[in-house]
């Protein structure tokens, strides 16, 4: 998704209109009945599609108000149940038929986003491709919600393009420079400056935590345990997406975090033998680490949703000082080169 947009506005003076579309109660609002009969079509065995449907029909719920005293039983006529493993597999079941004509879409569970890449000079059609969507929504009984519904409109011209309003419900939608997608916050100008404050904000919650162990003398290996399994993972999450875009002053930021963890956890030792001592690695590495693990993963997989972006192999015979195993196109700006694909097909 990033790829196609950064790949879009590389030195081309297009713009790229971004919608973030979101359902009102998605899970709780999937009717039965249109469920049933798109997995009547679908390649699933018999048994399977029986065994959902007795798992989603006469099911009935009340609310705990105290110890002794509950409400009276109602049925639940709509929607799956969520915590489970079968409701996201079920939601997408019921988005998988949503596709428009003129527009790249994305779906994953009840996260949907739509762009369209808009020439310089040339008019925008996206709402044409909103209305297909809502117009799908309505007939299968689901119901966007214009207020949480975004538009990002990632445009580098110094003259930016104008354009109307994109309506849903008949209700224009917020224009935002950023906005969380898939838990990384991506911004109109590709920059990682709002998701980086963003995950020192929410790590910084968890330090309290780590501190109260350590003033409870918790030993120093389940001190590690519990930096490795609930704040490093913050740290680690999307990194593939944003690792090569990262200007130094932004990594800084991030290895300080991993800086102040240990600290707390090895009072008096300096980073580097802390780093040692808890058999650690620094969080660039680490990141570089998940980069490499994924591209090599896609290299291997030809049937990777990201094998088709790789650039083709560089077959040349020339005697050269240092020959590139794939041949690279000329990048027109660090934007796009910085990507996941790019990047990683530069240092393979």
């Amino acid at each position: 998704m990033l790829h196609e947009w950064a790949k879009a506005t590389d030195g081309t003076s297009a713009a790229v209109r971004v919608v973030l579309l979101d359902y009102t109660k998605a899970f709780d609002s999937i009717d039965h009945g249109t469920l049933f009969h798109k997995i009547r079509y679908l390649d699933i065995p018999y048994e399977i599609r029986c065994w959902v449907r007795a798992f989603l029909t006469d099911r009935y719920q009340r609310v705990k108000i105290s110890n002794d005293c509950y409400s009276e039983w109602g049925h639940v006529p709509l929607g799956v149940p969520q915590g489970t493993k079968l409701g996201p597999w079920l939601f997408l079941l019921m988005i998988n038929d949503l596709k428009v004509r003129d527009s790249p879409i994305w779906k994953f569970a009840d996260d949907i986003t739509a762009s369209e890449t808009v020439p310089k000079g040339n008019a925008s059609h996206i709402q044409q491709d909103v209305q297909e969507i809502e117009t799908w929504s309505n007939s299968n009984k689901v119901e966007l919600n214009p207020v949480k519904c975004k538009k990002l409109i990632i445009d580098f011209k110094k003259r930016k393009q104008q354009f109307d309003p994109i309506l849903i419900n008949k209700q224009p939608i917020e224009v935002v420079h950023h906005k969380k997608v898939l838990g990384l916050t991506v911004s109109d100008n590709l920059l990682w400056n709002n998701h980086v404050n963003e995950t020192i904000k929410k790590v910084n919650k968890r330090f309290f935590f780590l501190i109260q162990l350590k003033r409870s003398k918790v030993p120093e290996k389940d001190l590690i345990q519990f930096y490795t399994t609930c704040i490093r993972p913050i740290l680690d999450y999307g990194a593939q997406v944003y690792h090569y875009a990262l200007p130094q002053y932004l990594q800084e930021s991030l290895e300080r975090i991993q800086k102040r963890a240990l600290s707390i956890i090895f009072p008096r030792v300096s980073y580097q033998d802390s780093l040692q001592l808890s058999c650690l690695s620094s969080l660039s590495s680490r990141r570089q680490e998940l980069c490499d693990k994924l591209f090599s993963s896609v290299v291997a997989n030809s049937n990777h949703k990201l094998h088709n972006q790789l650039h083709k192999v560089n077959t040349a015979n020339y005697n050269l000082r240092v020959l590139r195993t794939y041949d690279l196109p000329n990048f027109k700006t660090n934007r796009f080169l910085n990507t996941f694909i790019p990047s990683s097909c530069k240092f393979a």
